[in-house]
């Protein structure tokens, strides 16, 4: 949308407009603008804003600050992406970073700002918004199925695995409504979000009641990336309107010790200020004795027994064109990341399905996905003498 004012504009990245679309939304705590000087001030100094934990200031600052000479309170300053204007800030001030604070669009550095920068505040409007869609989707599927538990899942899901899907059935057993809040990959090795959501979606409609689980994506949105901060997933998720976290011991940033005996994290505060409980489990692990997923709580044999759910080292076996074990993710999930991987990498495909494999005698096309996933069902036979 082109403004027909000459007004003045500053370009932003994708990730910055997505940061903005959750500002906008309120699905970053009851603040919905960018916050002034004072505001800024108390997160960095309390951590609280009005009275609930926040973990970073909802700070702004353009790539170029010379572009704010001259402006006036309710001046418009457009946002402009890729070319194309995408909303604007109503401006209504400024301030000197002179106190080199991290805030909500960078959080995962360890670099200082500039101090010659200024931070800018005011109120956000935008021209087109996907996370405002899907936030009304997700209030008209709560509405219809009158959904009270509702427990929220953010993950990258980089790749989906075994233990995801544990995770998964666990905790539709405790709830009306799921919402998995897909979020980017962090490791340069990381697959792409198209790929992830794909992946998921073909999961959730072939293995779960899918009318019990909500994704909610969110694309180009770095801030959760990292996992570094699991209070902002506690934001989001009390914000859409959810009752429950559910995170992983492992969590990178979750920070876990005990007290009295009583394991702790650095949840238990934005539980107790946002009203959300915050469930923390175990690690999952295929035990060899069990035969089954079980928790490193609950199983009583050594960790010499157990396989491990390593996300990093099952990607490397996808780059690398191999197919991981069953045991470790579902036929359908490694066959579609492999297919998308390599296209069309065996150019004998059809001759190679029909010579190996069974068939009706009907000549048809088989795809890469497809030929994957019969190649592994073929590795999960045993031949008995």
């Amino acid at each position: 949308m082109k403004s027909a004012r000459k007004n003045k504009s500053i370009k932003i990245n994708s990730s910055e407009f997505g940061t903005l679309s959750l500002i906008k939304e309120g699905l970053l705590g009851s603040c919905s603008r960018l916050m002034n000087e004072k505001e800024s001030k108390q997160i960095l100094k309390t951590g609280k804003f009005k009275n609930e934990s926040f973990p970073y200031p909802l700070s702004f600052t353009p790539s170029d600050c010379n572009i704010l000479k001259d402006l006036k309170p309710k001046d418009l300053l457009e946002l402009e992406l890729d070319g194309e204007i995408v909303g604007h800030i109503i401006y209504q001030g400024q301030f000197k970073n002179d106190k080199n604070f991290i805030n909500i669009f960078n959080p995962n550095t360890c670099l200082l700002n500039d101090e010659n920068s200024f931070y800018i505040y005011g109120e956000i409007e935008l021209y087109r918004n996907e996370l405002s869609f899907y936030k009304q989707e997700f209030q008209r599927i709560k509405d219809t199925q009158n959904a009270q538990k509702i427990t929220a899942i953010v993950s990258s899901f980089d790749p989906l695995h075994r233990a995801h899907e544990r995770i998964f059935r666990w905790t539709i057993d405790k709830a009306d409504l799921v919402v998995v809040f897909l979020i980017e990959s962090y490791e340069a090795n990381g697959f792409e979000f198209e790929l992830k959501e794909r992946y998921l979606k073909t999961f959730i409609q072939n293995y779960l009641p899918k009318e019990r689980i909500f994704v909610f994506p969110l694309k180009n949105i770095d801030i959760f990336h990292a996992h570094l901060n699991p209070g902002l997933e506690s934001i989001i998720a009390k914000s859409l309107g959810c009752t429950k976290l559910v995170v992983g011991q492992n969590h990178s940033g979750l920070g876990m010790f005990y007290d009295a005996n009583q394991p702790k994290s650095i949840l238990d505060e934005f539980s107790k200020d946002y009203g959300i409980e915050t469930i923390i489990l175990p690690e999952f692990v295929f035990c060899d004795q069990c035969k089954m997923i079980v928790s490193t709580r609950s199983c009583p044999h050594g960790t010499h027994h157990h396989l491990h759910y390593n996300a990093n080292s099952l990607k490397d076996l996808l780059r690398a064109g191999i197919i991981p074990p069953a045991v470790f993710m579902r036929k359908e999930i490694s066959s579609l990341i492999l297919s998308a991987l390599f296209p069309q990498r065996l150019k004998n495909l059809q001759q190679l399905y029909q010579n190996l494999f069974p068939t009706d005698g009907i000549l048809e096309d088989k795809s890469d996905e497809e030929f994957y996933q019969k190649l592994l069902e073929i590795h999960q036979m045993t031949y008995m003498v």
